[in-house]
């Protein structure tokens, strides 16, 4: 009897917690001035509130950029625009476009600050990922396409469209076009776009529309609901640096050309400070995937104290053309004893291309296996292209990535790796066949190793690239 009492009483409490939900709709009134708490917007934890670049911009427009730094409130902003849409009946039939499918489940949808997250209980939608679609109470459906697939929005017919880091998409260019094609249905048609700054046409493009309005923020301006963590993580690694302006600061960074490493100084990362230490682990990593191509870098991780980045120092570099894995595995090796570790390697890194299926791909593995043992080989993590180049970039700019006077391959290569040029811009995108380009992917490869998650921001904070993995 008295469990029975227990169980009804919990239920009654329930209940009245719901009740209590559904009366109290102060939590929820995200465009609301302001708080019972007597907070500014933005200040308050129990009463969110947009601050007023958050808030769709007065006036007659037909596409929102809403670009801001990491952490800035984009996801929240883009999720309560769409959910207010949803409930008060304009948006009848909407769109959410991320860069890959698993962005919208993971981020637009079910993140943190997604579409489910922001609904009030009353107005809750229903997330149907087989059918690829948000469908609300109401009856108003929001239809889910990615980046990738620019042809699925052929056919469409919505009022509301939702363009999340359009920046990252894989083909941003005809999946925005197709995308604004659809977007015809009801009076008044709209589109927000919620990214981070990259140099790319197609958005270039669309902010300089007239009928396209752009607000903007920092990623401080959003500090009140960041954890203190993230925020000294990013004081550490990212402030004065290029990259903190555009991931920090929002800020659109040209170029004059397409030098990649625009940083790399070698008075500055050229240094016999490099050489070998035996205090620290000696590092090998491998790019012997299937191009004619083979390179390798010896290197080792000084960590320091504190969040200062970690120093990255490289005493070795080897780069053949047209030699078979098994040569290429007894040259490196034959390099390290001839190098002042005296043939000391700790561990070996090969590029996960090594395990293609091809006959060069597992047959590579293989030997190199075989030359220095399977206790010591293994793959790099895969990891997207431009983040380990945002990796080595900050520890160029931070001058914690060393470079000895010996390795001059590996100097050349800092000096020609450029960007591919299309149609007349240059893009966030490495080009192809420059002068021992292998000689940078193995080094992004062994310093992805070594920091799994890369000297950023845990992945929770951070968005998500739609470049392919290599």
């Amino acid at each position: 009897m008295f469990e029975m009492e227990t169980r009804l009483a919990r239920v009654k409490a329930g209940l009245g917690a719901r009740a209590a939900d559904l009366t109290d709709r102060s939590p929820w009134e995200w465009y609301a001035e302001s708080c019972p708490c007597g907070l500014p917007p933005g200040e308050c934890r129990e009463h969110p509130r947009a601050r007023t670049s958050q808030r769709p911009p007065a006036g007659d427009w037909r596409v929102w950029a809403y670009v801001a730094g990491r952490g800035a409130g984009k996801t929240r902003a883009g999720a309560c625009w769409v959910q207010n849409r949803a409930k008060a009946g304009i948006m009848k039939v909407g769109c959410l476009i991320a860069p890959t499918a698993a962005d919208i489940r993971d981020v637009m949808v079910e993140g943190a600050s997604g579409l489910l997250a922001v609904a009030p209980p009353w107005c809750r939608p229903r997330f149907e990922p087989s059918k690829r679609r948000v469908a609300w109470p109401n009856g108003a459906r929001a239809v889910c396409l990615s980046g990738e697939e620019p042809e699925r929005a052929r056919g469409l017919n919505v009022d509301t469209l939702w363009a999340d880091e359009l920046a990252c998409w894989q083909r941003a260019e005809s999946t925005w076009d197709l995308a604004m094609l659809a977007l015809r249905a009801g009076t008044n048609p709209q589109a927000l776009i919620t990214t981070t700054p990259r140099r790319l046409s197609v958005l270039r493009r669309i902010l300089a529309e007239a009928t396209t309005v752009q607000t903007t923020d920092t990623t401080y301006a959003n500090q009140a609901h960041l954890p203190r963590e993230f925020l000294e993580q990013i004081v550490a690694l990212y402030e004065k640096t290029r990259l903190g302006r555009q991931e920090i600061y929002a800020e659109f960074l040209d170029t004059t050309d397409g030098v990649w490493f625009a940083r790399f100084d070698p008075a500055r990362h050229v240094s016999v400070e490099a050489e070998y230490d035996r205090m620290y682990y000696v590092r090998c990593a491998i790019d012997a995937g299937t191009s004619r191509h083979t390179a390798a870098v010896f290197y080792q991780i000084r960590h320091h104290n504190g969040l200062a980045p970690p120093r990255v120092t490289v005493f070795g570099d080897y780069h053949a053309l047209d030699v078979v894995s098994r040569k290429n595995a007894f040259a490196i090796k034959e390099l390290s004893r001839q190098l002042p570790c005296f043939g000391k390697i700790d561990c070996v890194r090969l590029d996960p291309a090594a395990s293609a299926r091809s006959s060069l791909g597992p047959a590579a593995y293989s030997e190199y296996e075989q030359v220095f043992g399977p206790q010591l080989v293994a793959r790099w993590p895969r990891h997207l292209v431009l983040d380990g180049l945002e990796t080595i970039d900050l520890l160029l700019e931070s001058g914690n990535l060393l470079i000895h006077p010996r390795c001059k391959r590996l100097k050349e290569a800092f000096q020609t790796y450029s960007r591919q040029r299309r149609r007349g811009e240059w893009i966030d995108y490495p080009a192809d066949s420059h002068p021992e380009e292998d000689l940078i992917d193995a080094l992004r490869g062994g310093i992805r190793d070594a920091f799994p998650e890369g000297l950023a921001p845990p992945p929770n904070l951070r968005p998500v690239h739609a470049q392919r993995v290599f």
